[in-house]
């Protein structure tokens, strides 16, 4: 492997690992995530999936990026819309509830974008010597 390759073998890793970091906090609460004020059922499964998405994603995408990609995007197209008809129903909108939105949104855009460029592997091919034994 060259030295391009590791700088961006490093650079995905680093990505994941964010991503894992991103989504350990929504990963825990997922049992706690309650239907306030102004909130519907679209919004509440959005919050749900979003929750049960990112650390996981994140952790399989060192194995299986493609799956992890089209994971993440499903979750990168509802949270948004998501977001987007809260605030047009209730008026209500803060930078907090921007961030939680587009952290998941950029990570699978950045994501998307290494996949479509084809960076190596996080993790390094299996050779069948290490397959064997």
């Amino acid at each position: 492997m060259d030295e391009r390759s590791q700088t961006r073998q490093f650079w995905l890793r680093v990505l994941l690992a964010v991503g894992m970091l991103w989504g350990f906090l929504p990963f825990v609460m997922v049992p706690f995530i309650t239907k306030g004020p102004g909130f519907t059922d679209f919004d509440v499964a959005a919050s749900i999936l979003n929750s049960l998405t990112v650390l996981p994603a994140s952790a399989l995408a060192f194995w299986h990026r493609r799956i992890a990609c089209f994971w993440l995007s499903v979750n990168a197209l509802l949270l948004p819309l998501a977001l987007i008809t809260y605030i047009e129903r209730t008026g209500k909108a803060n930078a907090l509830m921007i961030a939680e939105v587009a952290g998941p949104v950029l990570l699978a855009l950045c994501l998307d974008v290494m996949e479509g460029l084809r960076w190596p592997a996080a993790t390094k091919p299996r050779t069948a010597k290490t397959q064997q034994g």
